[in-house]
């Protein structure tokens, strides 16, 4: 609780750096609510990486499976594996593709565009990188063509 002084101000009003009542005439924010603030942000922030990570656990086949997955049948699970591989390619190279769009647009109206770009740029890099190991477990040869 604040206490009044004899000349009418307080402590938490003389005090510039910290306030300790709850009004302030300032208008600076106390600690709890910039620590509300930063724990929302950081749920927020969660909830978008969990929900991406649902959505592709929902679209591979895995949640479709007939039977189950671990049985002495290694090709249903190499299956799977498979399929999950192929889905996360496709994915990665359409972020890629939404990316690119996105740093272009940025470009053209002024704002920030090299995040979007580099991210692009790593989403084909490891969805290329995904597309090499399904060529792999689809027991191909991955043939690098070098002539131009």
């Amino acid at each position: 609780m604040c206490q009044q002084s004899a000349n009418g101000t307080g402590f938490a009003e003389r005090a510039k750096p910290l306030t300790l009542c709850g009004n302030s005439r300032s208008g600076k924010r106390s600690f709890s609510e910039d620590k509300m603030k930063t724990l929302f942000k950081t749920i927020r922030t969660a909830l978008g990486g969990i929900a991406s990570v649902a959505i592709v656990l929902l679209l591979t086949t895995a949640l479709f499976a007939q039977g189950p997955i671990f049985t002495g049948d290694a090709s249903n699970l190499s299956n799977i594996i498979r399929e999950a591989l192929k889905l996360m390619a496709i994915i990665l190279f359409c972020l890629g593709a939404v990316g690119i769009a996105w740093s272009i647009y940025n470009k053209l109206t002024g704002k920030e565009w090299g995040n979007q770009a580099f991210g692009s740029l790593l989403a084909f890099a490891f969805g290329t990188i995904v597309a090499v190991f399904w060529q792999l477990a689809q027991g191909r040869a991955v043939g690098i063509d070098t002539n131009f």
